[in-house]
């Protein structure tokens, strides 16, 4: 009565005791049944036995306990990692390269620095399993299988440096199909060459070229090739802070070597660099330093000191602003277009600081030829003022010995304020003859008044025509003067 009361209180709704009881009891069968049966993959008979035995029972089976058992098979029968896997037949290994991030790309050590993912796939008909089962579409194996498997060995021959990104783990993926067919993901970070060439920095651009290659294998034993649609592509930013990313190209070709001929794929990166920093930090200041210098044209002629520390400075200026850019520079022996631009500008501030020497040198020159032609003038003025002061004492009546071929006139005392004596010699009869001179005569001024009065008319105009000659003639007398070589200049 109690188990009735029991059974009639507990009730499963929409399952039976009965068919819950069997469901269990038939897995426990299936699972003995495969356990104990020794496969052997190269037997048709059991393959035949075992798809007829998983094909049925797919979604009972456990896919961790069959992807294990298919990896068992594989690796215990006769596979070799050390062969490769056809023998009388070229290995296609298909190459993918795609660029996650471009890290730099440095012109000090000729490199750049690219992080890809790169995918081999080929083709291993030891490695099938679709005789065995159709429950698994793929196989999705840890970074440690890599070791159990035949690898093509492809590297990139002239990488600088190679790593596997460990976060945490080696960042592999390893992937099989059914029929052989392996797929191999590696993270990478690349460090590879660029042949840089800065004839036109800094409006340049530059190729980066990466060359896959297997490196154990010719030809003959494996071909590489790259995947038939869009082998090589960028997911990342391709635009650096001094570079972006211009094209990308890829190419097959052969390369001979001792031992044979071996299959190389290249991939060729062109960057341009940005030159909006070079615009601001060497471009722009090198013209305000020029267009400084050139107001060394407009300062005067007397302002030197001015004039010499504005050349100076800007010249200085520009010489530190080239420093700069040149600390981010390899030493190359060619000339770049830089150089070219730094030589142009260097050179206008140096001939500006030419022309002031020039102009200070023709200046001085020109101060020298007028000292000396007031000074002949001066001389002139002098001599023309004791004629006219003979002439002028002869007229008043003053009494002059006549002199007789021999005789000679000495003139004892100056051109002063005080009184003149003559003296007049007869070299024959040793007979002297002095004249006093009560003539007092002016000291010479400024402008000449009082030497003009004690003249006639006609000489006073004539000395006053040669005392005030018009300065311009003077000046008129040099082409080249210093502020005409400014006006050039200007």
């Amino acid at each position: 009565m109690f188990l009735l009361n029991v059974t009639s209180n507990y009730q499963v709704p929409n399952l039976s005791i009965f068919t819950l009881i069997w469901g269990i009891a038939e897995a426990i069968s299936l699972s003995k049944r495969i356990d104990n049966t020794n496969f052997d993959i190269y037997s048709d008979s059991n393959n035949e036995s075992i798809n007829n035995i998983w094909n049925e029972h797919c979604d009972y089976v456990s896919l961790d306990v069959l992807s294990q058992t298919i990896l068992d098979e594989i690796f215990t029968s006769d596979y070799n990692k050390n062969t490769v896997p056809m023998k009388k037949e070229v290995n296609q290994v298909t190459i993918e390269f795609v660029i996650q991030s471009i890290a730099q790309v440095s012109e000090i050590t000729s490199s750049f620095t690219v992080d890809v993912l790169f995918s081999q796939i080929f083709y291993d008909p030891r490695l099938r399993y679709d005789h065995m089962t159709e429950c698994l579409q793929n196989l999705t194996l840890g970074y440690k299988m890599i070791d159990k498997l035949w690898l093509p060995n492809v590297c990139f021959v002239n990488s600088i440096k190679t790593e596997i990104h460990n976060s945490p783990t080696p960042n592999i993926f390893l992937l099989l199909y059914p029929n052989g067919t392996i797929w191999i993901n590696y993270r990478l970070q690349i460090q590879g060459p660029c042949a840089m060439d800065l004839s036109l920095f800094p409006f340049d651009s530059q190729n980066c070229e990466l060359i896959i290659e297997s490196y154990a294998y010719n030809s003959g034993k494996v071909s590489l090739n790259w995947r038939s649609w869009s082998p090589v592509f960028s997911i990342g930013k391709s635009k650096l802070a001094d570079y972006s990313l211009h094209t990308i190209q890829w190419n097959k070709h052969s390369f001979e070597y001792a031992a044979g001929s071996w299959d190389q794929l290249s991939v060729t990166l062109t960057f341009c660099r940005s030159y909006g920093f070079y615009i601001l930090q060497m471009y722009l200041p090198t013209y305000a330093s020029v267009m400084i210098s050139f107001i060394n044209f407009w300062i005067d002629i007397k302002g030197l000191p001015a004039r010499i520390s504005l050349g100076v400075s800007s010249l200085m200026a520009l010489t530190f602003q080239y420093g700069n850019i040149s600390k981010s520079l390899p030493k190359v022996g060619y000339v770049k277009s830089i150089d070219i631009y730094m030589v142009v500008t260097t050179g206008f501030i140096f001939m500006s600081m030419i022309e002031i020497g020039v102009v200070c040198f023709v200046d001085k020159k020109i101060g020298n030829k007028r000292k000396q032609i007031e000074n002949e003038k001066k001389k002139k003025r002098l001599e023309f003022f004791k004629n006219s002061n003979n002439i002028g004492r002869r007229k008043k009546g003053a009494v002059i010995k006549s002199l007789e071929k021999n005789d000679s006139i000495v003139f004892s005392g100056n051109y002063d304020d005080k009184e003149n004596s003559f003296v007049i010699t007869n070299s024959e009869n040793n007979v002297e003859t002095k004249l006093e001179n009560d003539i007092k005569r002016n000291s010479i001024s400024k402008h000449y008044d009082n030497e003009y009065s004690s003249m006639d008319p006609f000489h006073a105009l004539a000395a006053f025509s040669m005392t005030y000659e018009s300065q311009d003639n003077d000046v008129d007398q040099f082409y080249w003067t210093g502020e005409k070589i400014d006006d050039i200049c200007r």
